[in-house]
């Protein structure tokens, strides 16, 4: 006798569920299903296979108790088609045959339980006590998984399943930062995590002295610094931490906080930061030089041999990640080979374009290759006055705050309202906007021309070995022909010079 109490907690707990019945005696049928629906609130009742695999993919009982021994389809097929839809399903069979036979078909089915023909209420009790447990913990797991699943997906860290060095799961901010579709596709972007962590000063990366990998798994829960290109070809600096998992040998989950907007990579290594601004802003120059190529653009190549500028047409021919060939006059060639630098100008361009890295000339195709280049904010074409490379006939005396400097000074280029001077040193106290007094000696074949003027200090650069001061002045009346005849001759000869380095 089943305790009433017993059947009334059987029925809340599964008040949630609905059964599905299956039975081909028809008066058997009847009578179980008048008791069952007692303890559930809906009942579904069939009498074959064939009616009862209908009514399942209809309305999806929890819970399936059938007999084995049916027409058309026995119990034992339905089963294994309803468990083929939905492995979670309880099935019980019931069968009046002592069957070993059947009783090993129904384990290999799946079936929840067997129970023997005439069923007994309290086997029966016993049995659906024991659904209403599993079914109640497999909710609890659905729901505890889905949860997980949601916060697996949309935290904002990078989190990643690896086994050993492989990505096995990734969640979807993961898959977003690299642009891929799906972990398949992770992978064969990269093989390795490992492969994902560039280099940077103090960071944690694969080199000859550090082994990624074995340095977290020998750290779990240590927070690393990284460095990680994403999809939009940004180095983003991360905070990894690793902690493997227990039991479960080469697993491990991997987390990954982005503080890029910190801005710390430059503290970090400064000169990595300034190599990767430098590297971006050659592959948005390299566009600019395909775009000019593709559409045929006008291009003129700018070169200052001495302070005389040499310019002619250009064209590019060539684009790659390696080098940029471009094409020009043999004249311009010599004087790329002279300087080992030139300009680029073009109404393509927002600004010209600074080239460097010079491989190799081939004269006869008149053309040079190159392997760097910039956007720069002066251009040769913007000089408002001619600057020359002046020769030993003209010197400089610097006067500044009744100290007098001579020896130290070399003149890098004079035009008529501006000299450019090196410096060893700066002198004590020289700044922008001060005022400086120039003593300029052209020594010509009379008589020594002495040019003395005020000057005002216009920029100070400080380079690696020295420090170059531009002063910028006004000339007036002789003093001013005198200049202008000396750059004059300057440039002839110079023009001569460069003349006699074509052949």
């Amino acid at each position: 006798m089943v305790d009433p109490n017993a059947l009334k907690q059987l029925r809340i707990a599964l008040q949630p569920y609905t059964l599905l019945y299956v039975e081909d005696n028809v008066g058997l049928n009847n009578q179980a299903t008048i008791l069952f629906q007692k303890i559930f609130e809906t009942v579904y009742s069939a009498y074959d296979g064939e009616e009862g695999l209908a009514l399942f993919k209809e309305h999806h009982p929890a819970i399936v108790i059938t007999d084995i021994i049916m027409p058309k389809m026995d119990g034992l097929e339905m089963a294994e088609a309803i468990l083929h839809i939905d492995p979670d399903v309880k099935l019980i069979v019931t069968t009046a045959h002592d069957d070993h036979d059947l009783l090993h078909r129904a384990i290999r089915v799946g079936v929840f339980e067997y129970l023997a023909k005439p069923m007994h209420i309290e086997n029966l009790v016993e049995t659906l006590t024991r659904c209403a447990i599993i079914l109640k913990e497999e909710l609890h797991r659905k729901i505890f998984n889905a949860n997980l699943h949601s916060i697996f997906n949309y935290q904002n860290s990078l989190t990643l399943l690896l086994q050993d060095q492989k990505v096995v799961m990734a969640n979807q901010p993961t898959l977003d930062f690299f642009d891929v579709q799906s972990v398949e596709k992770l992978r064969d972007k990269f093989v390795s995590f490992g492969e994902m962590l560039l280099s940077h000063n103090t960071f944690l990366y694969n080199h000859d002295e550090c082994d990624w990998f074995s340095e977290i798994s020998k750290n779990p829960g240590k927070l690393f610094n990284v460095k990680i290109e994403g999809n939009d070809d940004v180095h983003h600096h991360f905070i990894l931490r690793f902690q493997s998992i227990p039991d479960k040998a080469g697993y491990g989950v991997l987390s990954l906080n982005d503080v890029s907007e910190l801005g710390l990579l430059k503290l970090y290594d400064a000169s990595a930061v300034e190599q990767e601004r430098l590297a971006k802003d050659e592959k948005i120059v390299r566009g600019l030089l395909d775009m000019a190529m593709r559409s045929g653009a006008k291009i003129r190549a700018h070169n200052l041999y001495k302070g005389l500028s040499i310019t002619n047409d250009a064209l590019i021919t060539g684009v790659a990640n390696a080098e940029v060939i471009l094409q020009t006059p043999y004249v311009q060639l010599k004087a790329m080979q002279y300087e080992e630098v030139f300009y680029l100008t073009s109404e393509l361009f927002p600004t010209a374009i600074f080239c460097e890295g010079i491989k190799r000339f081939d004269f006869e195709a008149q053309r040079v290759h190159f392997s760097h280049y910039k956007m720069v904010k002066t251009s040769p074409t913007r000089r408002a006055a001619i600057r020359v490379i002046p020769d030993d006939n003209l010197t400089i005396t610097f006067l500044y705050e009744g100290r007098k400097f001579e020896t130290d000074v070399d003149i890098l280029d004079i035009s008529i309202n501006a000299v450019r001077l090196s410096f060893p040193s700066l002198p004590a106290g020289l700044a922008l906007k001060q005022f400086v007094v120039l003593d300029i000696v052209i020594k010509s074949v009379q008589r020594p021309v002495i040019i003395n003027t005020e000057a005002e200090v216009y920029r100070i650069q400080e380079n690696q070995r020295h420090y170059e001061v531009v002063c910028s002045y006004e000339l007036h009346a002789q003093a001013q022909k005198n200049l202008i005849d000396y750059i004059a001759k300057r440039q002839m000869v110079l023009i001569r010079e460069f003349k006699g380095l074509q052949l």
